[in-house]
This record gives structure tokens, C-alpha cells and sequence, in this order.
């Protein structure tokens, strides 16, 4: 397979990520950088590569066939529209965007320029995580009955002293980190059809929130809970449990647990618990406890491995620009029963006449773009 030419757009932590993985990987290579912030051309300088402050001037003196996205979440539509027009393939960082109306223009101007959107949700290339989906799909532990996901640790002083981490509603956990916990539980459990939430900021005092939590109602019936807290001296988060970020304290904990009629499972511990004997079942009889073996892997170097195969025509995104909508549409829902302290009801954007497709309209979260007409042709 020829080797794709990838640039990264926008160098910040995750970029800077994306731009080492790129560098390194023998299926792609490291077309070009762009960002506003001149300094970050030291990050080109050292690998020798061309370094660009605009997009367009980026795609067009050093022909990209793919780009990785790592802007900030509000620039993600304008930059893929960018890429888009010049047949440029892309892998956007999670969220997809910061609003709805954002991402359907992602949505649509990718549909009608004919390139392909990978989302970034990560977790979903990690063995682990595939895993539990087939676990919990394939009917191991019978019907899915309930899914409890706790997500604790403490975020240092020092994050904190970057502003728009205290003051904007996007800075707390929800739309940094639960957006990948709700991503994973559609990814293993099925669709999310309601969600109940309560935010408190009670322990720094800062305008976005430190706690949560989540009540969860599932297409197929089951209920699920979602506790987060940044602000604990705990051990109990998919970044400490799963071992997969190297910069996170590891603990040999779990911190998701699925019920089954006929069996339970812990993650990412993948420990399996239902009754020895199927004839004796009830609280008084024995039951055992069997590990699930899964071979570990970066889901980083995975996801860019598959984003190469996407970029080439091999494979579709796994998670393509619709589905990384919907990731979103529950995460802003979470933020809007937080905010009038009702249960709300996620939008799912579905093709136009498709009966999948649910509706929300006039919260503040699922605003539609006024006028999608007036930009003209997205495509050149």
C-alpha cells in the first residue's frame, strides 16, 4: 500500500500526539504541520518538515491526502469544510464539534464533497473495549440488564491555569472526558434514549462543573449510571484502569460494570462473573469467576493505522462523521438536563426519511445552522 501523506492541523497536546504518531508509522507519511501559533514551527523544524500558519496554503503547497484535525472543537467545521473542498480525507479530534448545527455541516458538506470523516473516539480501536462489545452484544451475559460507569480522579492545580478550563461550560469533565464514556457505552451497549443529569462546581467554585452524574435509559431497554468527579483522590477512571496513556497513574482497578440475566462483566479487568452450575442460581449458590484474555495494543497507532487504510479506500470509518454526531448529541444532552433539570431526550441524526432519526429542537444544544444555503457550493 503506498504510503499516505498525512498532515495535522493545530499542535497543541493532542496534536503534537498526532504528530509524533504520523512521524513514526511506516504506513503514512508526515506531509506538513499548520498551526496559528508561529512557535509551534519548532515542532516542524525538528522533523524536518514544512510548517504552514493557514490551511489552505498548507493543502495546497504540499498536497495532503489526509489530514488530522486538532483544532479547538468550534474550529472543527470550518477546517474540514477547508479540506473537504480540496478532496482532502480527515480524522477530527472528539468531540466532533461544539455544537450540533457544527457537526451536521461537517455531516453534509462531507456527503457532498465525497470525502470520508473519521472521528476520533479513540477507545473504540482499543482491543478492550471491542471486546466488552462483543461480550456484551453476543449475548454472553444473556440481557443486558444495566451498566454502571464510574469515572474519578484529580485533575492537578496546574491544568487549571489555562482559563477557559475554569470559566467556559466546555472546560469541565463532560465535554473533555465523559464524551468518550458516552461514546463507548453506545459503542458497546447500543443507543443512548434518555439521559437525566445533575453537575455541581461545589469544590472549586468555578463556573464549569466538577462532579456529575448521569441517569441512562438504553434503546434496548437497559438502565445505566455515570458518576464522574475531577476533582477526587481516586483510582477508579478509564485513563488509571485501562493502562493505556502512559502519563496517567495505573491502577488495577475497573471502572465500568455491565449486568446481565445471565452473567456480569467488569472492565478492564475483564472479569467475568455468572453461577458455576446454571440448574443453581440465586444469591446463595457459588458462583466463578473466569478472565477474558485480550491482547493489548495502542488504540492511538490503531486508529491512525486505520485512518491510513481509510485514507487509500481500504476500509470505511468506524466512526464516521454521523456517528460522531450522535456521540456529541448525547453529551450536549447531558449539558442540557443540567441545565433545566429535566430528562432530555438525545437527537440522533440519521439520512433525511431515515425512522432512526430523533428530534430535540429549541434547547440551547441542538441550535441549527439558520441558513445552510447561503455558503454556496461547500466543494470546489
Amino acid at each position: 500500500m503506498e504510503r499516505a501523506r498525512l498532515a495535522v492541523i493545530g499542535v497543541g497536546s493532542m496534536g503534537a500526539k498526532h504528530v509524533e504518531l504520523v512521524h513514526a508509522h511506516k504506513t503514512c507519511s508526515l506531509a506538513g504541520i499548520c498551526d496559528v501559533d508561529p512557535s509551534r514551527k519548532s515542532v516542524a523544524d525538528a522533523l524536518g518538515v514544512p510548517f504552514h500558519r493557514s490551511v489552505e496554503e498548507l493543502i495546497q503547497r504540499e498536497q495532503p491526502s489526509g489530514a488530522i484535525i486538532a483544532t479547538p472543537s468550534a474550529q472543527h467545521a470550518e477546517v474540514a469544510e477547508i479540506c473537504a473542498r480540496r478532496s482532502v480525507h480527515v480524522l477530527i479530534e472528539k468531540p466532533i464539534a461544539d455544537t450540533l448545527s457544527q457537526a451536521q455541516r461537517i455531516v453534509e458538506t462531507a456527503s457532498s464533497c465525497g470525502t470520508l470523516v473519521l472521528v476520533g473516539h479513540h477507545r473504540r480501536h482499543n482491543p478492550l473495549t471491542q471486546k466488552a462489545r462483543e461480550t456484551v452484544r453476543g449475548g454472553t451475559l444473556g440481557r443486558l440488564i444495566g451498566v454502571s460507569v464510574l469515572w474519578a480522579l484529580l485533575k492537578p492545580d496546574e491544568y487549571f491555569e489555562v482559563r477557559w478550563r475554569r470559566e467556559r461550560p466546555g472546560g469541565g469533565p463532560l465535554l473533555i472526558n465523559l464524551v468518550h464514556e458516552l461514546d463507548s457505552l453506545r459503542f458497546i451497549c447500543g443507543e443512548i434514549t434518555e439521559v437525566y443529569a445533575r453537575t455541581s462546581s461545589a469544590v472549586r467554585g468555578f463556573e464549569v462543573e466538577d462532579s456529575l452524574s448521569i441517569s441512562l435509559s438504553f434503546d434496548n431497554g437497559a438502565l445505566g449510571t455515570a458518576l464522574a468527579s475531577d476533582a477526587t483522590p481516586a483510582p477508579w477512571s478509564y485513563e488509571a484502569t485501562t493502562c493505556e496513556n502512559p502519563r496517567y497513574f495505573h491502577t488495577d482497578e475497573s471502572c465500568y460494570y455491565f449486568l446481565g440475566t445471565s452473567a456480569s462483566l467488569t472492565f478492564p479487568r475483564m472479569e467475568l462473573w455468572r453461577y458455576a452450575d446454571e440448574n443453581r442460581r440465586g444469591w446463595g449458590h457459588p458462583m466463578e469467576r473466569l478472565h477474558i484474555k485480550v491482547a493489548a495494543a495502542d488504540p492511538l497507532k490503531a486508529q491512525l493505522e486505520h485512518f491510513c487504510h481509510v485514507v487509500s479506500g481500504q476500509e470505511k470509518p468506524m466512526v464516521d462523521a454521523q456517528d460522531g454526531a450522535n456521540s456529541l448529541a448525547v453529551a450536549l444532552a447531558v449539558q442540557e438536563s443540567a441545565l433545566t433539570g429535566r430528562p432530555v431526550t438525545p437527537p440522533t441524526l440519521a439520512p433525511e426519511g431515515d425512522p432512526r432519526a430523533r428530534q430535540n429542537p429549541g434547547t440551547r444544544a441542538y441550535e441549527r445552522r439558520s441558513n445552510p444555503g447561503s455558503r454556496g457550493s461547500p466543494c470546489a
